[in-house]
This record gives C-alpha cells, structure tokens and sequence, in this order.
C-alpha cells in the first residue's frame, strides 16, 4: 500500500521562495507514523520537486493521496485531488492541515473522499488502515498496532460521505501531543538546502506547544486542537534538540513566549545538555516587555530572531483586535530586544481605515523605535476566525488566493483601493530601501524583490481603481 503526502505550491504572483521556505513538519509527521505502522510513504513537496505532480503521480502509482495545505492553496488542493481523480477514479484522495481543520465544509466535492481535521497521527494511520483493509491491499493480520482498526465514526475529526450521502463529520477530540513520535528528518536531510529563515540556511522545524492561549480577532490559532493550547514535555523536546542535525531552528509554535517557569527550564536544559543551535520564535509584546531577562537569557542561548505581534501603533486598533496589549508594550519589546543580540521581526497590520496620514505614521514610528525588520500585512478576516464572521458580508473578492495578507479582500473605509495599493507599495520600497542601508538583507537580491513588489502592487492599484 502506498501512500503519497503532498504540499503543493503557492499560487500567487508574488513569491518570497528564497526568503522563508518551510521544512514540510506536518508531512514528516505522518510519514513517520506511516512508517512505524509497516506503510510505504512518499513526500511530495513543491519547495523542494521541481518535477509537475502528474509525473509524480504516474511514476509513484500511489493507493492514496493525502494533500495539505494553507487557505491560498486551497483551490491548488482541489485541484491536484481532480488530478487524481482524473488519472485514475479509484485513487483515495485526502485533504488535512490548518485550513481544512478550521474550514471542512469548503472541501465538500465528490473528488475529495475524506477531510483529516485532528492533529493526531494516529488518526491519519488510522483512515489508512481503514482504506487498506476496505479495499484489500492489506488484512489484518498485516497491521502492526491493532488499535489502528478502527471503523469511520471512530476515528477523531474524520470527515466523510457514507454511500456518497451527506457528510459526516466525526467529534474532534484534542491530543495529547506527547503522544506524537518524534518526527522521522529523512526529508529535511535530503533536501536541507532548500529551508531556509531568512539567512539562516539549513533551517530545521520543530514544535513544543499546540495552539494558543490568547484570542486575537485575526488569529486562527486558537482554533487549533479543538481550542486547547497544550505544552509538549521539555526533556522530549530537549531530546529531539539533541538529535536533530541542524544548527538553525525555527520554533514553530503559534506562541513560545507564554509559561516564564517552562522557558527558564527550557534554558536550563539547553545549557546543561551543551546545545549549540541558532533559534527563531515567535511571541508576544507584553511577554517580552514584562521579562527581559528571560529575552536576554534566550539570546544568550542562541535566539537570534523573535518575531513579535505589534500589529498597531496605537490602543484603539490593538483594542478593536482583541490583542491584550498596548502600544507601551510594543515600544518596551523593541527596547528588550534591542538590548540583546538578537533581533527584533515587528509583524503589522495596516487597518482598513488607513489614510496617507496613517502610513506615513506607521513608517515614522518605525523608524523612531529602531525596528529594521519588519512584516506588514494588509488587514484580513481569515475565513473560520470571528473576524471573518464580522466581516463576510463585505468582502470585495471571492478569490481564495487572495487571503495571503498582500491584498484587499474588504474595501478601504477612507481611500480608494487604487491609493491604498500605491501608500501600501510605497511603504514597503521605504522599509526596504531603509533596512538594505542597514546591511539586513545583504543576502538577498533586494533589486529583485522590489521590482516584483512594484509590478504586483501597482498592477493591483491600477487594476481596482
């Protein structure tokens, strides 16, 4: 039996492949499970395979494709599951990850036979299992675990079509993580050259805590687990740290910062076990400004980048997000980090209500604060999050891949698209134009990004207005 695990590419036009390119972590997962259950596995990813999925498809024969993806790859998952269908009718096909757990109803098509929405590997062997005993590629005298027999409505967060009727949509029960094996790198180990953050090459993933404690408006992450934030066993994570055959590490978690006594222990363990690694993190700005030392004692160790939620320069958008925080905080965390040797990377929002006035604030701000790295994303209601609910009625496209932070999917309050577009590009090319004359991106072709970012965003600009 074989199976085939897929992530496909990114639609869009604008493309930061060569900037940050993930290590596929959710497919090395279920590989490994795969594996300890005696199944022949392979991984399809797009970072990585230059070669067109048909090809992949013809030369691996596979029993079942499983697909996973984010929100802009949700018409590519559609589309490679028809591919499969089209090649050959009897192929299962399954779509997983982050969209589909928070958003199964838009996988409903007749071309998708079942919808993976836990983050339990046990689960996803399970619907193997099940597919190899129903269609008699395996018996059970074949399966390894014996827990893995297990009928459809039993299988956490599965949906389905019994006799192609209406979907089924099974409890969804939240894991324990530590009951995760430790991921199988065979993946990460062949194509390594191909991950990246930012400069640091070779950049392994890894995870210690499922989901979120806080409850952004903006943020699907507290979603995720059925909504429970569940913390993995320090020496677990510590002994895959050990093992794992990487100097650069991306924590990614929704959120590192959260529990001060589990980061002092994670320091702890670090140091004492003599752990030699470059690390990036994300957190939030009033975990930062409330412990400085354990910021400091993190960059001591090897922290280098933490990507930190400003989101907004001032209380009333921060308030209005449901961030928790307040403009005193994000100053301080710059401050804190700044103070350190590593780096600050300000995430930020630019609202719907942004006028000229607005974007030349936020440059100024930056500026004045001493942040060099900075992402700044275009306001946008990710479907399934409650912002989503506020803002559905008014959306001005009905393009998936649109949702990738770079366009207007709600009409501007106080200026038209067409202006929005040109103070947005004009924004970036300053923050780019300022951070090269730093010496920040010295490894990267700066010319070309930003000539790509000026055909896209003035096409855009021209285009809507």
């Amino acid at each position: 039996m074989k199976v085939l695990l897929v992530r496909p590419g990114a639609p869009n036009t604008l493309s930061f492949t060569n900037i940050l390119d993930a290590e596929p972590l959710e497919l090395e997962y279920l590989h490994t499970g795969l594996k300890e259950a005696g199944y022949e596995d392979m991984i399809y990813d797009y970072i990585c395979q230059n070669k067109p999925f048909r090809l992949v498809l013809k030369e691996y024969s596979p029993d079942v494709v499983a697909i996973t993806g984010y929100i802009t790859q949700e018409n590519m998952m559609k589309k490679f599951c028809m591919q499969v269908k089209k090649y050959k009718a009897d192929i299962v096909t399954i779509v997983g990850g982050v969209h589909a757990q928070i958003n199964r109803k838009v996988f409903y098509e007749d071309y998708i036979d079942y919808i993976t929405r836990s983050e339990s590997v046990d689960a996803f062997v399970e619907i193997i299992t099940y597919i190899g005993l129903k269609k008699g590629l395996i018996n059970q005298n074949d399966v390894v675990n014996k827990k893995l027999i297990k009928e459809l409505p039993h299988i956490n967060g599965l949906c389905y079509k019994p006799d192609n009727k209406e979907w089924v949509n099974n409890p969804m029960i939240p894991i324990d993580i530590n009951s995760l094996p430790i991921p199988d790198r065979s993946f990460f180990y062949k194509n390594r050259k191909h991950f990246r953050y930012l400069d640091l090459l070779e950049s392994a993933n890894i995870k210690t805590a499922f989901g979120c404690p806080y409850n952004c408006k903006f943020c699907y992450c507290t979603l995720l687990n059925n909504g429970r934030y569940r913390e993995r066993d320090l020496n677990l994570v510590i002994e895959e740290l050990k093992n794992l055959d990487a100097e650069n590490i991306t924590i990614a978690d929704d959120d590192f910062l959260v529990n001060e006594n589990r980061l002092k222990e994670f320091i702890r363990l670090v140091r004492e076990n003599n752990i030699k690694k470059t690390y990036v993190c994300y957190g939030r700005a009033d975990f930062i400004a409330n412990h400085p030392e354990i910021i400091k004692e993190l960059a001591d160790i090897g922290f280098k980048y933490f990507l930190v939620g400003l989101e907004a320069i001032n209380d009333e958008e921060l308030n209005d997000y449901n961030k928790g925080t307040s403009k005193e905080h994000n100053v301080e965390a710059i401050k804190v980090i700044n103070s350190t040797s590593a780096q600050c990377i300000g995430l930020m929002i630019v609202g719907l209500s942004a006028t000229k006035k607005d974007f030349d604030d936020l440059y100024n701000w930056i500026v004045k604060h001493e942040l060099i790295h900075v992402t700044i994303s275009i306001f946008t209601p990710i479907p399934g999050t409650p912002l989503y609910e506020e803002y559905k009625d008014k959306l001005i496209t009905d393009k998936i891949e649109n949702w990738d932070f770079l366009h207007l999917v709600v009409e501007p309050e106080n200026i038209s698209r067409h202006k929005f577009y040109l103070y947005y590009r004009r924004l970036i090319l300053k923050l780019y134009k300022r951070a090269k004359k730093a010496g920040v991106y010295e490894y990267l072709d700066l010319e070309h990004y930003k000539k790509m970012l000026s055909r896209f965003l003035l096409r855009k600009a021209y285009l809507d207005r």
